[in-house]
Parts: structure tokens; sequence; C-alpha cells
């Protein structure tokens, strides 16, 4: 992988992250608008921790997998496993600085984080599959074009 790889992996690792805040943001507002109405702002901030953690373990991970996969298949010559590896680190460092690291080595991050990196290597192996079917598919056309 080349350095302009781990810069488009950065920049992409920044992108799923901001995508991410903002569901939870919006996951967390719209279950204190619908869910729970009423109650004093510090209820919101505290009772909104699990749900925006929550939300980040389904979404987040969902993020990581598509972007790993479609990242991925894009350069056939990109270690798609390396990408999607540094993808997740650069994920996990741009979230922890987010808070300057605090709370952030915990065994409920460490299991996010773990989430995160298999649906990245499962992203990575999808598009690994993709590659080989649109290739397989491109040599059985260029075959069928010749025979002809």
């Amino acid at each position: 992988m080349s350095w302009l790889d781990f810069a488009k992996a950065a920049g992409l690792a920044a992108l799923v992250l901001a995508i991410d805040v903002l569901v939870a943001i919006a996951v967390v507002f719209a279950w204190g608008m619908l869910v729970e109405p009423g109650h004093p702002r510090a209820y919101y901030e505290t009772a909104g921790v699990p749900i925006a953690r929550g939300s980040t373990r389904v979404v987040g991970t969902a993020l990581v997998f598509a972007a790993a996969w479609l990242f991925s298949a894009r350069k056939p010559e990109r270690n798609p496993f390396l990408f999607s590896v540094a993808l997740v680190v650069l994920y996990a460092l741009f979230d922890g600085a987010s808070v300057a690291f605090a709370g952030f080595f915990t065994a409920s991050v460490a299991l996010t984080m773990s989430l995160k990196l298999l649906a990245a290597l499962a992203g990575a192996f999808m598009a690994l599959r993709t590659r080989r079917r649109s290739l397989a598919r491109s040599v059985e056309l260029r075959d069928a074009g010749q025979r002809v």
C-alpha cells in the first residue's frame, strides 16, 4: 500500500466517524423526542450514552463494512485487508482523539472496535470476492468474443 492509500484510509475513517457520530446524535434525539419526552437535560445526557453506544455498534459497524468493501473493491492492486485494518486503526485513533482518550481504554470501546475490525475484514473479503467475480466475468466475455 502506498502513502496515498493510507491518506485515503485516514480520510475515509474521518468520514465514517463523522457519519457515525451524526447518526448517534440523531438516534438519541429521536429517542428523547419520541420515547422519553419531558425529562430534564441531565436525564438525556446520562441516559443517551448507552443508546449512542448501541447505535454506533450497529450503524458504525455497518458503515465500516460498507466503506471497506466499496473502497477495497475500487482498486484491485491495493491489499484490501491492509487497507481495512488501516481504516479501523485510524478510525480508533480519531475516535479516541476526539475525547482526548478519556475513558477510551475500556472493555466497551474494545468490543466496539473489535466489531468494527471484524466488519472491515469481512468487507475486505467481500471486495476480493467481488473482484474475482468481475474478473472471471470479464475473462469469460473476452473469451466468448474471441470464439465468434
